[in-house]
Parts: structure tokens; sequence; C-alpha cells
């Protein structure tokens, strides 16, 4: 009897993940995007200089305002790309070895020290490169920006993804699930948010040279 009534727990179980897991794994569109951005460049910068310089641009006042940022990190009150809501920008916080908060992990990693971690506090924008039903996924990752001296006056920078991933349906259901919660799905960097980022730190310090962004058609 107890073996019983054992197995029919263990079902009940199965029936209530399966519960909440039905039809939230949605297949994600992916715009065709082969010729990617190049988020790296050199400065004829010292490295130590660089660094300081790059993590006092980082404020609001200077990313709320740059254009190129705005057209790429924003959501809308309302959601979605096209909605009627308000737009709103997302900006960024700057953390350095010497004050992580957030990115404690990050720093006990080897060859860190001269890297500046960038994160939003979790805040999606809408991604130009996966889309579900033609409407864009939320789309969410912390950024590093890697300083490696090349000489004591030019450092290259270069700009990587930490866990890019995008809001791909819920999690739903009674049980262990509880409501709904957003379900996440890592997904590879587009390079356009990277792009991005140099392009910003490269106007900031009066270079203009580097190609424009590049968006998929």
């Amino acid at each position: 009897m107890r073996t019983s009534n054992f197995k029919i727990l263990v079902v009940a179980f199965l029936v209530i993940i399966q519960s909440c897991n039905s039809n939230v794994i949605k297949p994600i569109d992916i715009k065709p995007f082969p010729d990617k951005n190049i988020p790296e460049y050199n400065f004829n910068w010292n490295v130590n200089k660089l660094k300081d310089t790059i993590v006092s641009m980082f404020n609001i006042d200077n990313q709320v305002r740059d254009p190129i940022l705005n057209s790429v990190f924003y959501f809308t009150t309302k959601g979605g790309d096209t909605a009627s809501g308000q737009r709103m920008p997302i900006t960024f916080e700057p953390e350095t070895i010497k004050d992580s908060l957030f990115s404690k992990d990050y720093f006990s990693k080897p060859n860190t020290a001269n890297d500046i971690y960038l994160h939003d506090f979790g805040i999606c924008w809408f991604s130009k490169v996966y889309f579900l039903n033609n409407k864009p996924l939320e789309y969410r990752a912390e950024f590093i920006i890697k300083l490696v001296k090349i000489n004591d006056d030019s450092t290259r920078i270069s700009i990587v993804s930490e866990n890019p991933r995008v809001i791909n349906g819920t999690l739903s259901g009674m049980g262990p699930c509880g409501g709904h919660i957003a379900r996440e799905t890592s997904v590879e960097a587009t390079s356009i948010e990277e792009y991005s980022l140099l392009l910003f730190i490269a106007h900031k310090l009066g270079v203009n040279s580097l190609p424009a962004l590049k968006l998929p058609d």
C-alpha cells in the first residue's frame, strides 16, 4: 500500500513539473547577421589613465544623452519594440577590482585587474537579433571592458559579454513553480551591444575613426 501511494505521489509530482514547463520553450527566430562588428580597438592612452577615464565617463548624464547607446539600450513602459509607451534609456554601472559589488566572482579570476565590469541591475532591453513571433525578445547581459597594455602610451580595449540571455516565455503552473517566472535562454553575443559600448568610449575620447555600427538587415 505504501509503495502504491509513493508511486502515485511520484506521478503527481511529474505531472506538476510537466505543467510548469509546458509550452514555455518557444523557438527563437534569429536574424541573419553574418558581418559582425569587431568590438576591439587600440587607443593611444596609458592603461591606468584610460581605465580611470572610462570609469568616470559612465555616469548617468553621459549615457542618457548618447545617441548610440540610446538606440540599443532602452525599454518602453508598455513593452514591445514598437509599443506606444514611453521610451526609457538603460544605463550601466561600472565596477573595478577595487570597488566590486556585483562583480566579485568575476574579479576573483586571474588577469582581471585592469578590467571594468558593467551591469545594469538586471534590466532588459530589446534585442535586434533575437525575435519571437516577429517581436524582439527581451535581452540582457553584463559586459567586460578588457584593457591590455601594449606599451606605456597605448592600450588595447576589447569588450565582451558575460552570460547573454533572452527572456523566452515563462515558467508557470501550480506546485514548486508557483506563479509566473521569466524563463531565460542563453544565447550567443550579438556584437551590437559590445560595439555600441566601444563607440561610446571612442567618441568620448575624441576618436571618431571607428566604422559605423552594423545591424542585421
